[in-house]
């Protein structure tokens, strides 16, 4: 089915109106000596910006503050919740730090196999958001060989942006990995990315 402009921008205003009534938040114009109320609301308008993504299930969007939201065909919608599994049977990947550059930011991560077999090859993909949920980019990074009960380090970087500008790093993709029963020709869609689990950090936000 293909999506026109148009739909595409009606599902994203109706996708911010929802995060609107879901995050509670209150929207009005505070008086500034010497400009209008009209005036001031215009000037405190920030554009935002959000993933679209067609599923079986309707449409899922990714507010800017890394909620995931499920606009169903039938014009109802709820706040979803990317499958985590159980930590002890997953992949787990977690922050371990992260390093402030001059324009860049450098994350340490780091990830566990307690699947019970080897994992030969992942490769997800980071998307990072800045604090006003705007996509800034989107890196990929491979893990591969690693034994049941052994981890794995790896670094990914985010040039042009500073790690206090970072509002929050998304996990997904995945696909055509090479572990356990699952290879490139017989995994089914999305079967990759549900073995993993995204541990929370304190220091920064991360999610799937």
């Amino acid at each position: 089915m293909e999506w026109t402009v148009k739909k595409t921008t009606l599902i994203i205003l109706y996708a911010f109106t929802i995060w609107i009534c879901i995050t509670g938040s209150n929207i009005h114009a505070e008086p500034v000596d010497g400009v209008a109320p009209e005036a001031a609301a215009e000037s405190a308008t920030k554009s935002v910006t959000v993933d679209v993504t067609r599923t079986s299930e309707g449409v899922v969007v990714v507010t800017p503050d890394g909620r995931r939201v499920l606009l169903r065909d039938d014009h109802t919608w709820e706040v979803v919740q990317a499958g985590q599994g159980d930590p002890a049977a997953s992949a787990v990947i977690s922050v371990a730090n992260t390093r402030g550059l001059r324009n860049a930011c450098k994350i340490g991560l780091r990830l566990e196999n307690h699947l019970g077999y080897n994992i030969k090859s992942l490769i997800p993909s980071f998307s990072v958001y800045t604090r006003d949920g705007i996509l800034f980019e989107t890196v990929s990074k491979s893990f591969s060989s690693i034994k049941p009960t052994r981890d794995q380090y790896r670094q990914i970087q985010f040039i042009g942006i500073t790690c206090e500008e970072v509002g929050h790093v998304r996990v997904h993709g995945a696909e055509h990995c090479s572990m356990g029963p699952m290879d490139k020709f017989n995994e089914a869609e999305g079967e990759c990315l549900s073995h993993i689990y995204v541990q929370e950090s304190d220091l920064l936000k991360i999610t799937k």
